[in-house]
């Protein structure tokens, strides 16, 4: 055997009885110890913005900044929908043509709409971003800018001020009417147009309002109402669905019906800022548990914790051997428990397993680090079975 041979051979035994030692930790020894998770993406996402994103990929992400007003129970089968930013699940209130009040038992035929009242629970603040930092006097820092206040800004980070505010139902019901932006192309537009009432006649109504309006400017659809939703009080909202629709309570617990505050979408939509990247797509602007604090799509995306999130409390309650699994041991313990989550892109699977094989896991490590997935529709995505877990 030449020397060189034997090189290459005690490289590949290495190698293999790598898993598990420290020689080729990929992560810098400084975050060793760290509450950090380390997983990957396989494909740069394309839309972070709740009202057009649509695939798995980008739902990992976005899932977990948001908060649309139900989840799903981490733990029970069947899935069951549960609040997340609401106070209670909402119940349908049938009604007939005439607008008398009809009983749940009544048959579909009779039912001419219903109406959905959602409650969100107080308290809910937005992550820190600068469309809500003001001055000494209350005046919006960052919502008048022009082309040439943005020299030296590349990112989100160059703003030096940064504020937050509590999420209302006004901002519940702008994220419904930015399905029917003429310029964003909402995937579910279509089907919604279909069920809540009046939102095909607002997209006309904003339609005729974007042929005035520059690429680069603000479309202020809060000018126009939806007659289909409407806020009852800060924390309260209504949703009129055509005829009988109990699926809808579903699209509830997706991110297409987050809030979104009404500054942010005029910060985005400043000249200039398209040009830099700073847009919903690039820099989700979320109230739940996590904000994207890095996002280099070709490389590395990670998700911190959002300072303003309250916390949620672990389930509970969950199935007959969840117990015995270890999933039940955290009951009632305040998550997030992650402090951060470090996405790496990886296209190939062997690199894929040289980075899974730096370390073993416990089973019940193991069950925590499966349970980090993305929507689909076999398994619903939540709060709770992706990072607060």
């Amino acid at each position: 055997m030449t020397k060189s041979f034997a090189a290459v051979a005690l490289l590949l035994a290495l190698s293999v009885g790598g898993c598990g030692s420290s020689w080729n930790n990929p992560y810098p020894g400084s975050q060793h110890g760290s509450n950090i998770l380390y997983t990957s993406f396989n494909e740069r996402p394309k839309h972070l913005d709740p009202v057009q994103s649509y695939s798995e990929n980008e739902f990992v992400f976005i899932a977990n900044i948001y908060m649309p007003p139900l989840q799903y129970h981490y733990l029970k089968r069947p899935y069951e929908l549960i609040p997340f930013a609401a106070a209670e699940s909402p119940r349908a209130s049938y009604f007939d043509k005439d607008d008398r009040p009809l009983p749940e038992t009544a048959d579909a035929a009779r039912i001419a709409y219903t109406i959905y009242e959602i409650k969100i629970k107080p308290g809910w603040r937005y992550q820190p971003h600068p469309a809500f930092a003001v001055d000494a006097d209350g005046k919006p820092l960052y919502l008048d800018l022009k082309p040439s206040d943005l020299r030296g800004i590349y990112a989100l980070s160059d703003f030096k001020e940064t504020g937050t505010r509590e999420v209302t139902a006004d901002d519940y019901v702008y994220q419904i009417k930015r399905l029917a932006h003429p310029r964003l192309h909402s995937p579910i537009f279509g089907l919604m147009s279909e069920h809540i009432v009046g939102l095909k006649e607002f997209a006309e109504d904003c339609k005729q309002m974007a042929k005035g309006v520059p690429e680069d400017e603000w479309l202020d659809m809060t000018r126009f109402p939806l007659n289909g939703v409407s806020v009852v009080d800060r924390y309260t909202y209504q949703i009129k669905i055509k005829g009988k629709y109990p699926q809808f309570l579903y699209w509830l617990a997706m991110p297409f019906f987050s809030p979104i505050p009404v500054e942010a979408d005029r910060f985005y939509s400043q000249p200039g800022m398209a040009q830099r990247n700073l847009s919903f797509d690039w820099y989700p602007v979320g109230s739940g548990p996590y904000m994207l604090s890095v996002n280099n799509p070709n490389r590395q995306m990670v998700l911190a914790r959002n300072p303003n999130f309250p916390g949620e409390p672990y389930p509970s309650e969950g199935e007959p051997d969840d117990r015995a699994e270890g999933l039940l041991a955290d009951a009632g313990k305040t998550m997030p428990f992650i402090d951060e989550a470090v996405f790496s892109l990886e296209k190939e699977s062997i690199p894929y397993w040289n980075k899974f094989c730096r370390a073993t896991t416990t089973p019940r490590e193991s069950a925590r680090i499966t349970s980090i997935r993305s929507f689909s529709s076999v398994e619903p995505v939540t709060s709770c079975s992706h990072l607060q877990c």
